[in-house]
């Protein structure tokens, strides 16, 4: 009986059996409250469920939405208003993504390598993080292991305008959308036409198709509204790779991101010198992003940065194993063998840790400025709340109120103190140099909004209620 089931057990079914487990465990340890989204996946969402159900909103007034929006419909076909659903979608496009990945570093690495580098992105922190915040840059790793396939695809094809063109230029877009280091995709497929000897004009067809859709994006998505706002120390955020939600260790761990970044930097140069111009289009993508995205160190940065360390750094790893190691196990894999044991020890450590979290309901900095608005709209009635938000989209999903984004500043007052007409709650953070005008035009009506909330994520400011305002409340309150 044993002998059978050992036969006929082949490799890929242990690997299913895993990610049935691993799925298992993020849908333990996701978010069930409406806290935690990524204002830009939210956007997308609300503009979805907007359409569904038919409902006038002010997401509208948000910005561009990326292209995510496109991949949500097919849950709004049952799921409509579903954040838990939402992330179980995003899991399986990370375990999609995972199996791509693990199927080109198995053609360029070897299968050794790509198992370790595939198990570790999936139990890592930033990886649990991303998904539960259905962030872009699980969507990001995606777009790029599948652009190598169009890209490959293309470069066989025999027709000058292979159909796969049409499918390459909509991965750009989508990409672009997402975030900055989306150029990254055309920036490459551009590179490695541009270096094509035979097909010249199959090559100049194909790099101003790229351009056309990538400049087209661009425009629509200048600024890339729904970023997070970029660390003033990328080495900070980049100690969240392993050490998981700033809420579960001290803001100053530069230590541990110059750790990270000194190995991922280490293995992109690495990779880079040992390849030269025979590099393939992932890790190109890969290591591209990872520059790019240091310029904007948000939490999609560092997942794009851990993954291209993971895939490029555990081979590596494993040669310089073999190359100081002695004969046995223990010489030719120690090494690899201690490197990861600390890394899945410390994974699980942080999984541990936030459950705990998630038991105590605990929020980020921004999360808790949201909430404050959160108990002003359960409190106030339907039509004497109205906010303004840094993160509107994120505040519509928590509050299910009426919610704009910031109002711009004005130097005349008076012109400001129009614009903001019917506001009765405005939220930001005063302390990023974008909301100082912002900041100053609040100051100067203080004797018409009062601070009901000072916090390290921002500042919520609420319109002082007259004598009438508060005899409305107290009828409206006793009628019901």
């Amino acid at each position: 009986m044993f002998s059978t089931i050992r036969e006929n057990l082949a490799p890929r079914h242990l690997g299913l059996a895993a990610l049935c487990i691993l799925a298992w465990v993020f849908i333990a340890l996701f978010r069930y409250d409406n806290y935690g989204i990524e204002e830009s996946a939210a956007l997308d969402l609300l503009l979805n469920w907007s359409i569904v159900h038919q409902i006038a909103s002010p997401v509208a007034f948000f910005g561009v939405p990326d292209l995510r929006a496109i991949l949500f419909v097919p849950l709004d076909m049952h799921w409509v208003g579903s954040l838990i659903a939402v992330k179980v979608y995003t899991m399986f496009f990370l375990f999609g993504t995972a199996l791509l990945l693990y199927n080109w570093a198995e053609e360029c690495h070897g299968s050794e390598s790509s198992m370790i580098a595939t198990a570790l992105l999936l139990i890592a922190p930033i990886t649990l993080m991303q998904t539960d915040a259905i962030g872009s840059g699980i969507f990001l790793l995606w777009a790029f292991a599948v652009a190598a396939i169009f890209d490959d695809l293309m470069h066989a094809s025999e027709r000058t305008a292979p159909s796969w063109l049409f499918l390459q230029m909509l991965m750009c877009a989508f990409a672009v959308s997402l975030h900055p280091m989306g150029l990254a995709l055309p920036l490459v497929v551009i590179w490695r036409w541009v270096r094509e000897p035979v097909e010249r004009k199959k090559a100049h067809r194909m790099i101003a198709a790229i351009v056309a859709a990538t400049a087209i994006m661009l425009l629509l998505r200048w600024g890339w509204y729904g970023m997070d706002a970029a660390t003033a120390n990328p080495l900070n955020i980049l100690a969240d790779a392993l050490l998981g939600s700033p809420i579960l260790h001290a803001a100053n761990s530069w230590g541990m991101g110059l750790i990270i970044a000194d190995l991922g930097i280490a293995a992109m140069i690495a990779t880079l010198f040992m390849k030269k111009l025979n590099i393939d289009s992932t890790s190109l993508m890969l290591i591209v992003a990872s520059a790019i995205g240091a310029l904007h160190a948000d939490h999609v940065w560092v997942l794009i940065y851990w993954a291209t360390t993971l895939y490029l750094g555990v081979p590596l790893l494993i040669k310089l194993n073999e190359r100081i190691g002695w004969r046995g196990i223990a010489g030719q894999r120690g090494g690899v063998l201690v490197v990861v044991m600390i890394l899945v020890v410390l994974s699980t450590m942080v999984a541990k840790n936030t459950y705990a979290t998630r038991q105590m309901e605990l929020k980020s900095d921004t999360d808790k400025i949201i909430s404050v608005l959160q108990r002003e709209a359960e409190n106030a009635p339907i039509d004497q709340f109205i906010a303004a938000s840094q993160w509107p989209a994120r505040t519509l999903l928590v509050t299910r109120r009426d919610v704009l984004p910031l109002p711009p500043t004005s130097a005349d007052i008076r012109d400001f103190e129009a614009k903001i007409k019917g506001i009765t709650h405005i939220a930001f953070n005063p302390q990023q140099k974008a909301m100082h005008d912002l900041a100053r035009n609040m100051a100067a009506l203080s004797h018409k909004y009062e601070t009901i909330a000072l916090m390290p994520g921002g500042v919520v400011v609420k319109l002082k209620q007259t004598a009438s305002d508060t005899d409305e409340n107290i009828n409206h309150t006793v009628s019901h």
